[in-house]
């Protein structure tokens, strides 16, 4: 995690740089209270997300050895958790009455004909 300046105009923090990603997209990911995105994996994509408001759990399965991982992303650590292909992850807002928002950098760019994208759950 890089650290937070702060003063009392507000904060400021790097939450990724070059070295910690491979780009190919940015996306925002809102999850309402109580509710779950996922369910699925990919063969070549990585994917990093950092939670910037509310508080989710992520749940993490390996297709081939069925090894799990539990991850609480929080809005207080802005931490990116990398998720590697072969993982399957789901993500649940655990955060009382507000939506999650969580920032998403992918490794390549979507493509429609070619999403990379395989449900499991």
């Amino acid at each position: 995690m890089y650290p937070i300046n702060e003063n009392e105009a507000g904060l400021f923090q790097e939450l990724a740089r070059t070295k910690d990603v491979k780009f190919g997209q940015i996306s925002l990911l809102v999850i309402n209270s109580g509710c779950s995105r996922g369910g699925h994996y990919h063969t070549r994509k990585e994917e990093w997300f950092c939670c910037i408001r509310g508080q989710c759990r992520m749940n993490l399965q390996n297709i081939h050895s069925l090894a799990t991982k539990d991850i609480l992303l929080d809005e207080a650590t802005r931490e990116f958790i990398k998720v590697e292909p072969f993982w399957s992850h789901t993500l649940t807002n655990i955060s009382d009455e507000k939506a999650c928002d969580i920032i998403i950098i992918i490794s390549e760019e979507y493509n429609e004909s070619d999403p990379d994208t395989f449900k499991f759950e």
